[in-house]
C-alpha cells in the first residue's frame, strides 16, 4: 500500500512530494502526460516562493536559471509595485519559464526520494476507513492501487477533485486575454507595461532569448478561449499601445485565456486532498497561480506526514483547509481587480485605473501591495491565529541574524522541515523533557534587526510561518509557553 499518491507532476505536486519525502513518507506521482510540457504556463516566481525554496536549501538552482525583475504590476496600474520592501530574503520576481521549474523540482523530488511515473492518469477512486482504492490508466490498460492518502495535484479539470465528489463552483470565462513567448527584434530593455483605450500590453523576458507578452485588447476579449490568437493581433497590439511592434517574430506559444473563477467547496474530502489548480482557478494576473499553489503544498506537506505518522494534534490537518482556503479567496479578489484594471474601456473605468495607479505612489499602499503580489501577506484566519502577538501567524520573512554558524538569516536553519525554535534573549530556553524536543530544532542567537530586539524566543512552523513569539525573559515560564504551542504542531 503507498502512503501517499499524488495526481499531478507540475510544480505543486513535485513541491509536495518532495516536502512530504522530507519527512520520510513514501510517495508516488502520477503524471498523464508522457514527458514534460515545453510551455511555460507560468513564467513569474514570487519572492514568497524563493523564500519557501530557501528554507530547503534550493532557491539559488533557480535563481542561476531566471532573471530576477525587481518591480511587478497590479493589473495595468502604470505604477508598478517595489519587491524591495517586501523584507523578503530575495525581494525580487524571478522570470523563468514554468517548463525550467518543472525540471528542478522533478529533480529534487526525485533526488530525496519520489517515484514519478509518467504517462499515467488517475480514472477513479474509492473511498474506505483506511485506504483510499484508486484505478490508474497507463495506456490501454489500468490498474488498481491503494493509498492511505490521495492528494489531487493535477489542474483545473481534476479527475482526483471529481472523483472525490468535491464541487468546485465559481463563473465560466466571459473575458479572455492572450499571451505570446515570442523573440524580439527590438526589445525592451525591462519589464515594460502599456495601457490606452485599445487594452493593456505586458512584456518581460523569460530566457533564452525569449519574451513573454501578455495582453488585453477591447476589440478581442469577448473571443473564444478556443479561437486562434495570430501574431498579427499581436503585433496590432503592441503598435495600438507602444507605437511600434518590437519586430516580434518567431512564435513559441500562442494562446488566449479566460477568466473563469472557482475555487473547491472543500480542500478535503476523508482521505482526499487538492492543491494548486485543483482547489482554485482564476485569471492569471500577477503571477500568482503557481505561487499559491506552491504555498498550499508547503502548508500540507508537514501536516499530512504528521498526519500519517500518528505525530499530528487534533485538528492539524484540518487546519490546512482553514488555512488556505481564505488565502485562495483573498488572491480570486485581488484578480478579480486587477482584470478590471486590465480590461478598463470606459471613461469611468480608465479613471479608476489612474487613480489606482496614483494611490500605489503612496509608499505604505505600494509597500502592501508588493508584499501581497509577492505571496507573504496571505491571510490566516482571526479565529485561529495564535494571540500574544502582532508578528504571531505571519510568515517569516527577512529574519536576520547574529549566529556562530554564520547563518544570515533563520532559512539556512530550516532545513530538517522540523519547528524551529529560535532562543533570541540571551537565556536559553530550557529544552522539553517529554520528547518534543526531538521534533523541533533550537538554536541560540541574536535578531540583528530591531524590530526583534524585544523578542526573546520565536518559534517557526515548518512552513515559515510564525507561531509562536515570546517577550517574557522568564527562561521556564518562556519554555511553558513555547511547550504548549508546539504541542499543537507535533506530538
Amino acid at each position: 500500500m503507498l502512503d501517499v499518491l499524488i495526481a499531478g507532476a507540475g510544480p505543486v505536486g513535485l513541491w509536495l512530494a518532495a516536502e512530504l519525502r522530507l519527512h520520510g513518507v513514501e510517495v508516488t506521482v502520477v503524471e498523464r502526460r508522457a514527458a514534460p510540457d515545453g510551455r511555460s504556463r507560468a513564467v513569474g516566481m514570487q519572492a514568497g516562493t524563493l523564500d519557501t525554496f530557501a528554507t530547503r536549501g534550493l532557491a539559488e538552482r533557480f535563481i542561476e536559471r531566471g532573471t530576477p525583475v525587481p518591480t511587478g504590476h497590479f493589473g495595468a496600474a502604470t505604477t508598478r509595485l517595489d519587491f524591495s520592501t517586501t523584507g523578503a530574503v530575495h525581494p525580487f520576481m524571478l522570470a523563468l519559464g514554468q517548463s525550467v521549474t518543472e525540471q528542478l523540482l522533478e529533480e529534487h523530488a526525485v533526488a530525496v526520494g519520489a517515484r514519478v511515473l509518467r504517462g499515467q492518469e488517475v480514472v477513479s477512486l474509492t473511498q474506505g476507513p483506511d485506504a483510499v482504492e484508486v484505478v490508474i490508466r497507463a495506456g490501454g490498460t489500468h490498474r488498481t492501487v491503494q493509498a492511505r492518502w490521495v492528494v489531487g495535484c493535477d489542474g483545473t479539470r481534476s479527475a482526483v477533485r471529481q472523483a472525490a465528489g468535491i464541487d468546485f463552483p465559481g463563473q465560466d470565462t466571459t473575458m479572455t486575454g492572450w499571451l505570446a513567448d515570442v523573440e524580439l527584434d527590438d526589445p525592451p530593455t525591462g519589464p515594460l507595461s502599456a495601457t490606452g483605450p485599445a487594452g493593456s500590453f505586458l512584456a518581460a523576458p523569460i530566457g533564452d532569448g525569449v519574451h513573454r507578452l501578455a495582453g488585453l485588447s477591447t476589440a478581442t476579449m469577448h473571443h473564444g478561449t478556443g479561437e486562434p490568437l495570430t501574431l498579427d493581433e499581436v503585433r496590432e497590439q503592441a503598435r495600438a499601445l507602444l507605437g511600434r511592434d518590437l519586430g516580434i517574430r518567431n512564435p513559441r506559444w500562442l494562446s488566449r485565456y479566460g477568466n473563469a473563477t472557482r475555487q473547491a467547496a472543500r480542500y478535503r474530502a476523508g482521505r482526499v486532498l487538492v492543491a494548486g489548480d485543483a482547489a482554485h482557478m482564476f485569471f492569471p494576473a500577477g503571477g500568482q497561480g503557481m505561487n499559491l499553489g506552491i504555498q498550499d503544498a508547503t502548508n500540507l506537506g508537514w501536516k499530512l506526514a504528521a498526519t500519517l505518522q500518528g505525530r499530528a494534534p487534533d485538528g492539524l490537518l484540518d487546519s490546512y483547509e482553514t488555512e488556505r482556503r481564505p488565502a485562495g479567496r483573498a488572491v480570486i479578489d485581488n484578480t478579480r481587480a486587477q482584470l478590471a484594471l486590465f480590461a478598463a474601456a470606459n471613461p469611468e473605468q480608465i479613471a479608476l485605473r489612474e487613480v489606482w495607479s496614483a494611490a500605489l505612489t503612496e509608499p505604505r499602499t505600494n509597500h502592501q501591495w508588493a508584499r501581497r503580489i509577492a505571496g507573504f501577506d496571505d491571510p490566516i484566519p482571526a479565529d485561529t491565529q495564535p494571540g500574544g502577538h502582532p508578528l504571531n501567524g505571519t510568515r517569516l520573512a527577512g529574519l536576520a541574524l547574529n549566529t556562530p554558524a554564520g547563518a544570515p538569516t533563520a532559512h539556512p536553519l530550516m532545513h530538517h522541515g522540523r519547528p524551529l525554535l529560535l532562543d533570541l534573549g540571551g537565556t536559553r530556553t530550557p529544552c522539553p523533557t517529554d520528547g518534543l524536543e526531538q521534533r523541533a530544532g533550537t538554536v541560540n542567537t541574536e535578531a540583528a534587526q530591531a524590530i526583534w530586539r524585544d523578542v526573546t524566543a520565536v518559534l517557526i512552523r515548518p512552513d515559515a510561518r510564525i507561531a509562536w513569539v515570546s517577550t517574557d525573559t522568564d527562561r521556564r515560564r518562556r519554555a511553558a509557553d513555547c511547550l504548549a504551542t508546539l504541542r499543537t504542531l507535533c506530538r
